[in-house]
């Protein structure tokens, strides 16, 4: 049995026609749409290069004060390390007199062997730290040496260190206590003895001199 087509009714016909897209131009397609598309790619491009500016320099910024902030701590720990040393710079000392004091009174050595084994080991500690001893073995340096006593001496050349009194150090290439010292003074030579015959002759040329000048302010 054959199925005939359905009859489409008029009135859906003109329906239909209405439905159908009319031609006409391409919103798209006008003229100047692709020039506005471009000119939007060009300000986008545009916004993430300024963006990506802020960024570099706000990072810059970053690292900076990051940089800033580390070399700042750096100094405040130094310092206070530095002032730490510098206090106990007098246990050294303390060490150093009871060393003397043992080579004194201690008849068998031991009080003094142990002593500079714990000065040693002390001294060992802040050296790790940066602390070095002055060197007192040659002449005197205003420096790093401070001079107590000048004493006169023909055998040591003038400005050798003839003895210390206290150590001196040094931080980190600085010194932070001079070493007090005593430094040889070269001997004056001797002036010959004056005869009296010269002696009275340098005495008649400056009286003379003298008259002069009087007379020359009495006739001013």
């Amino acid at each position: 049995m054959d199925i005939e087509p359905r009859a489409i009714p008029i009135w859906r016909w003109s329906t239909l026609a209405e439905e159908k897209p009319q031609e006409g131009p391409n919103p798209e397609t006008e003229p100047g749409a692709e020039d506005d598309t471009e000119k939007e790619s060009a300000a986008g491009d545009q916004r993430v290069a300024e963006l990506t500016d802020d960024l570099k320099r706000l990072q810059a910024e970053f690292d900076n004060f990051k940089k800033r902030n580390e070399k700042d701590l750096a100094e405040r720990t130094k310092l206070a390390n530095q002032r730490l040393i510098y206090d106990l710079l007098p246990v050294l000392d303390s060490f150093d007199k009871a060393i003397e004091d043992a080579k004194k009174n201690d008849k068998n050595g031991r009080l003094r062997d142990g002593l500079q084994m714990l000065r040693t080991q002390f001294l060992k500690i802040l050296e790790k730290e940066g602390l070095k001893e002055v060197k007192v073995d040659g002449k005197f340096d205003p420096f790093i040496h401070e001079a107590m006593m000048r004493d006169v001496s023909e055998d040591a050349e003038d400005g050798r260190i003839l003895e210390v009194f206290q150590r001196g150090y040094a931080l980190g290439g600085r010194t932070i206590r001079t070493a007090k010292v005593k430094v040889a003074k070269k001997k004056e030579p001797e002036l010959p003895p004056q005869s009296e015959a010269a002696t009275a002759h340098t005495d008649d040329e400056e009286g003379a001199r003298d008259e002069r000048l009087d007379d020359e302010n009495e006739q001013r």
